[in-house]
């Protein structure tokens, strides 16, 4: 649902109708209120809660807080404009990013990405996941220069600079594939932990990089994709170990999760992952997850727990 879509929720909500539109007949969630609760009626002209449902309540419980954080959000860097139709994820992402800069917790990687004349699909690929997301939108690239308060982003497509989350006295170094623990710093920073960030499968700058003869290790999404990035970071630091995760599993198909086991049909083959990479406790953990079609997020575990 995009932030029209939900506006058209909302205008249902305070009034009892909304203006019909095409879009609105094939979004989901009204399909669902509409068909699955019987909340909401088409007519020609407009859609109308019905009088045998109880769509008001439903709102309040189920969307109303959502709804004022992403206003919240979009009022506060100037985008609650009539042409806004930002995705509510993308809202919701933009809102937390905003967050994390007024704590400061994203101070040195809005400094690196300055001093680095970082591209925008690296920005991209740090913050939504896929290095293309911010190309189809200027207003929400504007978004974000906004919340990270950078004028303008490189037009180049190498994502050349490697992201260090620094500290005192170092024990040990974490190469994470994505951004998320990096945005969190004072854990690491207090446990002695030093972070990487390399971004994806951007991993050919590695055969630069030193650990100073610290202990490396790699976390990532246990799927297809970020098991085969190690692949190729190993590739370029041979010593790097691989951190069983502690995060819980994941339903790929209820999770919308786009990175599919290959052979789903033969566990033991481990998707065509390369065996020799990993203990013999984490083939088996891979061989669970494609027998059960799950995957266990980055983000989900406890990185100090881990380690320790």
């Amino acid at each position: 649902m995009n932030w029209q879509s939900f506006k058209s929720l909302h205008e249902l909500y305070k009034n009892g109708r909304t203006k019909n539109r095409t879009t609105l007949a094939e979004d989901a969630v009204f399909r669902y209120h509409t068909y699955q609760t019987k909340e909401l009626l088409f007519t020609k002209k407009d859609i109308l809660t019905t009088a045998n449902g109880n769509f008001r309540n439903t709102f309040e419980n189920r969307y109303l807080d959502k709804y004022n954080e992403c206003l919240e959000l979009l009022i506060a860097i100037g985008e609650d404009t009539p042409q806004c139709r930002f995705e509510l994820d993308d809202i919701l992402r933009l809102r937390e990013m905003k967050r994390q800069m007024d704590n400061g917790d994203l101070e040195d990687i809005r400094q690196q990405i300055k001093d680095s004349n970082e591209t925008r699909r690296g920005v991209s690929l740090m913050f939504f996941k896929h290095e293309k997301h911010l190309d189809s939108s200027e207003a929400l690239e504007r978004a974000v220069r906004t919340i990270l308060k950078i004028d303008s982003f490189s037009d180049s497509r190498d994502f050349q600079y490697l992201y260090i989350l620094q500290c005192h006295n170092p024990k040990a170094i974490v190469l994470c594939e994505n951004l998320y623990f990096l945005k969190m710093p004072e854990r690491p920073r207090k446990n002695n932990i030093e972070l990487w960030y390399a971004g994806g499968r951007n991993v050919e700058k590695l055969i630069y990089s030193q650990n100073r003869n610290l202990p490396i290790y790699y976390m990532c999404d246990w799927d297809y994709d970020g098991l085969d990035i190690f692949r190729l970071v190993k590739d370029k630091i041979p010593t790097i170990q691989l951190l069983t995760p502690n995060g819980e599993p994941k339903d790929i198909i209820k999770s919308e999760h786009k990175s599919l086991w290959k052979n789903p049909e033969a566990p033991t083959l481990l998707s065509g992952l390369s065996a020799h990479l990993y203990t013999e406790s984490q083939k088996q953990l891979i061989e669970k997850l494609i027998r059960e079609n799950t995957w266990i997020v980055e983000e989900s575990n406890d990185l100090m727990l881990l380690l320790s």
